[in-house]
């Protein structure tokens, strides 16, 4: 009898891979403004790994520095955990009226989570939940985020980063 589970990585990273594939291509569009691009490392609390990632950040909309698109990939290494993160998120920057943004987000994700004592690797779509605070202006804007990711691995993450 085949496994639920099994129908569903099959079916599901695809779709998943499929759909972070279209946003690139979206991110791409001559009618987006120009990107940035950050790095950054982090903390994964559930799988107790350290991680580090990048990313790109593309203003979306008529109101530059309102909407945003942020697609970014994270690897996360631990002692029994480690995992891949692709994010597809979106975010909301607050008007603060300063030199400091204020983010919430959203975005379709997979995880990727291998255990030392699992028999496989788990492949998961995922719903990511973000809040986030950076600097606005300069060559070089630090930031830091913390990013809730629901799936069935689901994780806690806080990361801190430089865009340029």
């Amino acid at each position: 009898m085949v496994k639920v589970r099994k129908i569903r990585e099959r079916l599901l990273a695809p779709v998943a891979i499929a759909t972070l594939a279209g946003a690139l291509v979206l991110s791409s569009s001559a009618n987006l403004r120009a990107s940035d691009v950050g790095v950054r490392m982090g903390y994964y609390f559930d799988a107790e790994a350290f991680s580090v990632g990048m990313e790109m950040l593309q203003s979306i909309g008529d109101h530059p520095g309102e909407w945003y698109f942020n697609p970014n990939i994270e690897l996360a290494m631990g002692d029994h955990t480690d995992l891949a993160a692709l994010s597809a998120d979106f975010h909301y920057d607050f008007d603060t009226s300063s030199n400091t943004a204020l983010w919430v987000g959203a975005g379709p994700g997979l995880l990727i989570v291998d255990r030392d004592f699992a028999d496989d690797t788990d492949i998961d779509p995922a719903l990511n939940l973000l809040v986030g605070l950076g600097a606005k202006q300069g060559s070089y804007r630090p930031f830091i985020q913390g990013k809730g990711i629901l799936s069935d691995n689901s994780e806690a993450a806080l990361a801190v980063g430089i865009r340029f």
